[in-house]
């Protein structure tokens, strides 16, 4: 079976770089600086990675709010790898003070700058006695000590650790902490959507989206709201929810919301969290409710249509059992799972194990399920398929959540099973 890929994991090592992540984690608090001691193209990196998500967030029918912090580099040039580049950070640091009067500073260190052994903290160090502004440094050097995920929780740490103290907590209101495409993202929309439901106010997104004047009041909050995911995100994300109960005394939930029981689930956790059972237990009646008819409504269509599923992605990045179940909620006629060839054994192996939780299913490999496709009605896959007779869903790395996420995921089944378009790909 040919597959075409616009994105492979094969292997659970990082290569990403820690600058993107430490952009990322004040991207959007004003009265922050960021500066990338780095050669010029490094911040054209994190500010195209930023248009991509705006578009991604456009086409995702949601206006995002571009109006980040300013973001500098110290422009690394080849002599600097002979001579060191200590004057240049100097000098982008005496004008980004200048130029944009700052409430704080905060330095990403980049390969280059490992690489020739620049004291980039002792520098940081100076200029804030000197300009008399906090500066948070962080030594990830890009590539060279760290990835992405250490540059975000990095500095998100050192917020928690330098700005917040413990203060008298407001009922009723939360932060969310993470990421996931801001505020206006998909993640956060749906989650304050059922918060305020149940009376609950989000008054802010821990780290990248608080103006940095407001930071403080992250220790208002009654409790923690963490958009996790999996993997890296989930353990990073739990270790900075573990570090604001420790130093600040507020409770947090760390639950993932993806699909229709672990929304459930996660509702009837943050009525208990909060002291708000009755509430939460009213809300997820009306949610279920709204799921009841939607999916009585998709059943006219979904019922017995013969489906493969085609799993690529390593378990770490993929748990099937959110898609397994909104198959068996559509009873859609599960006729194989191919277990496509970008594993190796080792991998493989715990996809197996995580699949025999349901010994009703049928496991192919790629070159067995090259039979299923030709009877199947619908492939939903991991990876696209070069076949363009299918009618393809391919599913996204970061599913969406709560009852709006699983709902949206049907009414993508829903509409390629209702078209009379031979073959084709959608995205959720």
């Amino acid at each position: 079976m040919a597959i075409k890929t616009k994105r492979f994991i094969s292997s659970r090592k990082s290569c990403s770089c820690s600058m993107p992540g430490v952009w990322r984690a004040v991207a959007y608090c004003q009265g922050v600086v960021v500066i990338f001691h780095s050669p010029k193209a490094c911040a054209h990196v994190a500010r195209t990675m930023d248009i991509n998500a705006h578009y991604r967030t456009i086409a995702d029918g949601n206006r995002e709010n571009i109006g980040s912090v300013p973001l500098l580099a110290s422009q690394l040039e080849e002599k600097d790898s002979i001579f060191g580049g200590v004057e240049r950070l100097e000098a982008c640091i005496a004008y980004a003070v200048q130029e944009y009067k700052p409430e704080c500073l905060v330095i990403a260190t980049s390969c280059v700058a490992g690489v020739i052994g620049d004291d980039v903290e002792s520098v940081a160090r100076r200029a804030e006695k000197l300009y008399k502004l906090p500066i948070l440094s962080l030594d990830c050097c890009g590539f060279l000590d760290g990835e992405y995920y250490q540059g975000y929780y990095g500095i998100t740490e050192l917020l928690v650790k330098r700005f917040l103290q413990p203060l008298p907590r407001t009922a009723g209101q939360v932060v969310l902490l993470g990421d996931n495409g801001g505020p206006w993202g998909h993640y956060a929309q749906e989650v304050t959507r059922l918060l305020n439901s149940m009376g609950i106010k989000v008054f802010g997104q821990f780290p990248g989206y608080m103006a940095f004047k407001d930071l403080p009041k992250v220790a208002t909050a009654e409790a923690i709201i963490v958009l996790g995911g999996r993997g890296q995100t989930h353990v990073g994300l739990s270790k900075i929810a573990e570090l604001l109960q420790e130093k600040l005394g507020i409770p947090y939930l760390a639950k993932y919301p993806v699909g229709w029981d672990n929304t459930q689930k996660w509702l009837e956790e943050v009525g208990r969290l909060l002291g708000r059972e009755q509430a939460a237990a009213r809300v997820l009646e009306e949610e279920r409710q709204l799921f009841t008819k939607r999916l009585q409504a998709y059943l006219q269509v979904t019922r017995n249509k013969k489906t493969v599923l085609c799993i690529g992605r390593l378990l770490q990045y993929f748990h099937p059992e959110s898609v397994l179940t909104t198959i068996r909620l559509l009873e859609l006629d599960l006729i194989g799972v191919v277990l496509l060839d970008a594993y190796d054994l080792k991998e493989k192996q715990k996809m197996v194990q995580e699949l025999a939780k349901h010994p009703e299913l049928k496991l192919c490999t790629a070159d067995e399920g090259e039979t299923l496709l030709q009877e199947a009605e619908l492939v939903l896959t991991t990876h696209e398929l070069q076949n363009r007779q299918l009618k393809q869903i391919f599913l996204p790395m970061l599913p969406r959540v709560g009852t709006k996420g699983e709902l949206d995921f049907m009414e993508m089944i829903y509409r390629r099973l209702c078209s009379k378009i031979k073959g084709g790909l959608s995205y959720v």
